[in-house]
């Protein structure tokens, strides 16, 4: 495919090079370098940047923006170029062959969806992650684990993960991007649901697959801090009063069954270790805490099961642009 049109954001994290096979894939699709942008959430200060290919830029801010802040840096960036379609990516995210070409294609040929996402795979596997999210009456998200009904190759959802997402880029002056508040986790159901309020539709392209490797065991406690918290804000923005006080009461029934698997496991009753349910005990709880004291943005450093999550806290942005 040309790529004509469509522009890229990549958001990396660390050194690992995960983005690397990436940026093959999105080559190999033919996607010129230039129409790609690399946006580095560094794990250390003076993390070097990662590689790229002649002609990639890379944007790196000097310390972890999360999420949220990381991608819309590169939205701003892209759309400030001129675009129709914008395809967002973390680093860990592997589009299989043909998804592009799929996703762009429905894309044009149905510009009322104003989000778009492939299937999602556990990755090396076969093994269905996400067909799309649902959002219940309740505003408590979830993703979809069975493949919906599709009408001319889209089968409509409440939202798609971050990991992938097609966006339209005229969606953005009406909706507006990531919600910042919220760091990481929910930014994606919260952007469809504005997205969806202000006239376009959200939906999976059936023909489309990616793998993609969910991250919430690395982090336990940050991720269970953050699903809570920015989950609370969610189920209010949708459902409103009603939907805080099921999602909460839902969030401290969740923070207390994690204490007794704790308990089941220090003393022996149950297999493993007690130290992730326990991250994910107070996560909660301190995420219910936040939620109404009002605090925003990352998690807490204080808190247990941080895993590969750093260098939350530096203030600055760095750019540069070259072949890395």
């Amino acid at each position: 495919m040309s790529g004509a049109g469509l522009r890229v954001v990549v958001l990396t994290y660390g050194t690992g090079g995960e983005h690397e096979q990436l940026l093959d894939s999105l080559t190999r699709e033919g996607i010129e370098p230039d129409r790609i942008l690399l946006v580095h959430n560094p794990s250390t200060p003076d993390e070097r940047q990662p590689s790229s290919r002649d002609g990639c830029e890379v944007m790196s801010a000097s310390h972890n923006l999360g999420y949220a802040a990381g991608m819309n840096l590169g939205i701003q960036r892209q759309l400030s170029r001129g675009c129709e379609l914008l395809l967002l990516l973390t680093h860990d995210a592997r589009l299989r062959p043909g998804a592009l070409p799929e996703l762009v294609d429905a894309a044009k040929a149905n510009p009322e969806y104003g989000v778009l996402g492939p299937i999602l795979l556990l990755t090396g596997t076969d093994t269905p992650f996400s067909f799309g999210g649902i959002t219940h009456a309740n505003g408590r998200v979830e993703h979809l684990k069975f493949e919906p009904v599709a009408h001319g190759g889209i089968a409509h959802c409440d939202w798609v993960d971050g990991g992938t997402m097609l966006i339209r880029a005229e969606s953005f002056d009406r909706a507006g991007d990531f919600d910042e508040r919220f760091w990481g986790y929910c930014e994606d159901a919260d952007l469809c649901l504005r997205m969806s309020r202000a006239g376009f539709r959200v939906g999976v392209v059936v023909g489309a697959r990616a793998d993609q490797a969910p991250g919430g065991s690395k982090r336990p406690g940050p991720w269970a801090y953050l699903l809570t918290r920015n989950g609370m804000a969610y189920a209010y923005r949708f459902a409103g009063a009603r939907g805080l006080v099921s999602v909460t009461g839902g969030a401290l029934l969740n923070a207390l069954v994690e204490l007794v698997r704790t308990s089941a496991r220090a003393t022996r009753l149950r297999p493993g270790s007690p130290a992730e349910r326990w991250a994910v005990a107070v996560g909660t709880f301190l995420g219910v805490a936040d939620f109404f004291r009002r605090r925003w943005g990352p998690p807490p450093a204080s808190l247990p099961g941080t895993g590969d999550l750093q260098n939350v806290d530096a203030p600055s942005l760095e750019e540069t642009t070259g072949g890395g």
